[in-house]
């Protein structure tokens, strides 16, 4: 390496070419002269392939470890060798990274600490030592971890904002008492960590090791629930219940027990209890997966009461969510009468003449779809005009769809496919309602056939996403009923490419009888039933679960 001293003269004794005693602060021929002295030299010249860049080494500390930094950082990360000699030097082996850049002029590197003096003359000003920065606790630095991934992936696919605006406020909880969450927020790190890494395959993503701690420490939290820390506890199955649906959907099984879970310690409570912002964000970024569960089981949702539903808009009202967020969490609360529609249609499959049903199912569907005509013509119109949601040229798939969507941010692409998505749902139960009674509504079909094409166009832009944007796969299932055989074709495609990553698929394989099993069963038309059989789809027996 060119430009490394001999020795750690100072300025003086370097421009008069004399051997400097170094007997700092001030050594002996600058003591003679009257010189004030520069003390050991700190610049070294860096030559590589013929570059030269002057950078100052850092400073040292009582730690074996040294900080390198240059212009070029990627050459010298994490370098290929490092020892250290017992009188303290380190040696950092560059070979490596310099062959890879061409010719380089330097090998090898090497760093040693400042002498201490050898005589302090009485008197003489010493520097005291900076003050040591205070130790990092290990929930301190788990939370920094988990804010560097959020923070790296902005934007992107494994963005983890994808999954609502609570993932934003758990770092300052992880200083709290919980270890379910500290266990959960170290599973998550991990396994995004291992999503990152392109040599390792979907099915190494989650750490098992990890995943079986959080499980155990959320069964303990559940058995045991602590005083004010119910809030941890729903971030920790949240967050299980993301993973798991993510990474792995085998071991996804445990979305009933996550959903379960969540329902029994939101409504633990009850309906007045305060919510703060992120127990609040909690609950509504958890909404779909436990309305779902309610579906399966045949039973209303627990926050469909009245009481629940004044509580829960008074606080979004006075939370601080943007309004897109606003414009989603009040729809999750219309939307809590999904499974009470579902029941009522699967009450009129069993019985078609059941008209006191089918007159009940209507009361209660259409002021629901009156809620989403008026929000499409007011919220997602605003949007649309401001530029929120724009159609663009359709570059994927333009001789299907010429114009697809693109959308300001995740929120307002999941409250633009999530409405359309329910439009459907409701427009189906209404449809079942109509034929009881013998009541022919053309609009009916026209609007499935309408909010289906909306999330058809915003495919384009969701698949950018993957793989975090798992739950657009819902929107795109219940879009197929509406699609002619090309669009159908589109549809297959497009299920298939949003969950290439998971193993296995959660239904074996995307095929019309296993869309058309799901969609029915979602929307009271099918029943569901705990088998792993995969003739009950094939066959039209039903939906597995």
């Amino acid at each position: 390496m060119v430009g490394i001293p001999k020795s750690n003269r100072c300025t003086f004794c370097k421009v008069r070419k004399t051997k400097c005693d170094e007997n700092w602060p001030t050594c002996g021929a600058c003591a003679r002269a009257g010189k004030v002295c520069s003390g050991a030299r700190s610049n070294f010249k860096f030559v590589v392939n013929g570059c030269h860049n002057e950078e100052p080494t850092p400073k040292s500390s009582d730690s074996d470890d040294a900080s390198i930094s240059s212009s070029d950082s990627g050459q010298i990360r994490d370098p290929v060798s490092r020892r250290t000699s017992p009188g303290g030097t380190i040696i950092v082996d560059m070979k490596e990274y310099t062959a890879s850049l061409g010719p380089g002029t330097f090998h090898r590197m090497r760093l040693t600490r400042p002498h201490r003096p050898r005589n302090v003359r009485s008197g003489s000003n010493i520097t005291p030592s900076p003050t040591s920065s205070p130790v990092m606790r290990p929930s301190d630095r788990l939370a920094a971890q988990f804010i560097s991934c959020l923070e790296a992936a902005s934007g992107t696919g494994h963005d983890m904002q994808i999954w609502g605006p609570s993932i934003k406020l758990i770092p300052q909880r992880l200083g709290s008492e919980s270890l379910v969450l500290r266990h959960t927020v170290e599973l998550v790190v991990t396994s995004w960590s291992n999503s990152q890494r392109n040599i390792l395959c979907p099915e190494t993503w989650l750490d098992l090791r990890l995943h079986m701690q959080a499980l155990g420490s959320l069964r303990k939290a559940l058995e045991e629930p602590e005083h004010g820390l119910a809030t941890d506890t729903i971030a920790a199955q949240w967050l299980l219940q993301k993973i798991e649906l993510t990474y792995d959907f085998e071991r996804g099984a445990n979305q009933e027990h996550h959903a379960a879970g969540l329902t029994a310690v939101i409504s633990r409570g009850g309906p007045w209890q305060g919510f703060n912002d992120l127990a609040l964000y909690l609950t509504f970024d958890s909404f779909f997966n436990m309305l779902q569960e309610d579906v399966r089981l045949g039973r209303d949702s627990v926050f469909s009461s009245n009481e629940w539903t004044t509580a829960f808009k008074q606080a979004i009202e006075n939370s601080s969510v943007r309004p897109a967020v606003k414009a989603m969490y009040r729809l999750w609360i219309e939307m809590t009468v999904w499974p009470t529609l579902v029941r009522l249609v699967r009450a009129l499959c069993q019985d078609r003449s059941d008209t006191m049903t089918a007159a009940e199912l209507v009361l209660r569907a259409e002021p629901v779809l009156e809620y989403l005509k008026q929000e499409d013509e007011t919220t997602l119109s605003q949007m649309m005009e401001s530029s929120d949601i724009a159609e663009v040229d359709n570059l994927l798939d333009p001789d299907l769809f010429p114009t697809s969507y693109q959308f300001r941010d995740i929120d307002t692409a999941k409250l633009f496919y999530t409405h359309a998505m329910y439009s459907i749902i409701i427009c189906r139960t209404l449809q079942e309602a109509n034929q009881v009674l013998e009541h022919y509504a053309p609009s009916v079909m026209k609007r499935c056939r309408e909010y289906s094409r909306r999330i058809w166009m915003s495919y384009p832009w969701m698949r950018m996403q993957r793989p975090l944007a798992i739950e657009y796969t819902a929107a795109l299932a219940f879009s197929y009923e509406s699609a002619n055989e090309e669009e159908r074709e589109f549809c297959v495609r497009s299920l298939d490419d949003m969950e290439y990553f998971r193993r296995p698929p959660p239904i074996g394989r995307w095929v019309e009888a296993t869309i058309m099993a799901n969609v029915k069963g979602y929307t009271g038309r099918m029943p569901f039933m705990k088998n792993q059989d995969v003739t009950i789809e094939f066959c039209g027996l039903g939906c597995r679960c």
